[in-house]
């Protein structure tokens, strides 16, 4: 009996280990197919259109034209070139793992369907498109489920939505009117100049008692150096014309001798605003541009302190109004000591009165 059940458990213990084998073998291969397909397979180099959109109705265009990003819903705009190329390098090094569900219950609860997804990308390449993918809800920290298009299976992989920003403000070239701070000699913003040497800036004609403020100076030269825009209004002649009359000019002249203005105009809680040196029309919120709209010289210094006066003003005339008094009794001569100090003419007469001894008034009998 007991050698029956020797060979039963050995084959057992045989069948398991021949069990764990295949699925060690079978979780080596998926490891291997995980780590070598990618999701979207396409030539980031050929890629000359993106357009995103989410299911609140944000959607941006970028189009690739003479080689350059630019958004053509934003006057032709030129986008952040290494930025575009930085995202378009992420979706392709996107890979294709198992699935974790492949029903149209899980689309719609993972948010990756047709009408409701937080993004979609759509990658188009000479006019025919290579590739669409519906991004949805997240699992974990920068890791989002994702659908290609057409197909049930979703996957997670390494991205987050942020990454395409549906926003055409978010993909702009912020640093077009950049001028580095080294290179500016002057800044002149209303009764404002500012003196740059080397990066540094100095208040022009300060006096030897005048102090002034290095933050607000330092904020000032931030402002017109790196010039802050939410979005592009139109570009050309008939833009431009909406900043003519400019509410506050600001001028930089720069050390090889050029300069560039910039023309600013109140338009309800915004402004918009040109460059010289380009023929875009900007719009920005009041409040990210403070230090130029509120650009004062005397701003810019520090109060001086009130002087205090080792005497009062007002001690000389105390001591004139009191001298006639105090003259008047350094003036009564002090009395011997225990001598009767003289009485007044009323209690006199009473003391008298009381004792019976007022002086005689003849020398009758």
């Amino acid at each position: 009996m007991r050698r029956p059940t020797v060979l039963l458990l050995t084959a057992l213990l045989g069948g398991q280990l021949a069990l764990a084998l295949v699925i060690a073998r079978t979780g080596s291969d998926h490891a291997a197919f995980s780590a070598k397909d990618p999701l979207l397979a396409f030539e980031p180099a050929k890629i000359d259109q993106i357009a995103i959109d989410d299911d609140a109705g944000h959607a941006v265009t970028l189009d690739k034209q003479n080689g350059e990003w630019v958004i053509p819903a934003s006057a032709g705009f030129p986008a952040d070139q290494g930025r575009v190329e930085s995202f378009l390098s992420q979706l392709a090094a996107l890979k294709r793992g198992l699935p974790v569900a492949e029903t149209a219950g899980a689309a719609e609860r993972f948010k990756l369907t047709e009408k409701v997804h937080d993004r979609r990308v759509v990658l188009t390449s000479g006019g025919q498109k290579v590739g669409e993918l519906l991004i949805g809800t997240s699992p974990t920290y920068r890791q989002v489920h994702a659908r290609l298009s057409g197909a049930p299976a979703i996957y997670v992989v390494d991205f987050a939505a942020y990454d395409a920003e549906s926003d055409a403000a978010a993909w702009m070239n912020h640093g077009l009117l950049d001028t580095p701070r080294n290179k500016i000699a002057s800044i002149a913003v209303g009764d404002v100049t500012l003196d740059g040497k080397d990066g540094k800036f100095a208040l022009a004609g300060l006096t030897q008692d005048d102090k002034p403020l290095a933050d607000k100076i330092d904020s000032l030269v931030g402002a017109v150096a790196h010039p802050l825009f939410d979005a592009v209004q139109g570009k050309g002649k008939d833009a431009l014309a909406k900043v003519d009359d400019p509410d506050v000019t600001a001028t930089v002249k720069r050390a090889d001798g050029s300069s560039v203005t910039y023309r600013y105009k109140k338009d309800a809680g915004f402004y918009l605003f040109a460059s010289s040196a380009q023929d875009y029309l900007f719009r920005v919120a009041d409040d990210k541009i403070k230090p130029v709209i509120e650009a004062k010289r005397a701003a810019l210094i520090e109060a001086p302190k009130p002087k205090l006066d080792a005497k009062p003003e007002t001690a000389p005339q105390a001591q004139q109004t009191q001298a006639p008094e105090t003259k008047a009794q350094e003036t009564k001569a002090p009395e011997p000591n225990g001598a009767p100090k003289a009485a007044p003419d009323g209690a006199r007469s009473d003391t008298q009165a009381s004792h019976g001894d007022a002086p005689p008034t003849g020398h009758g009998g």
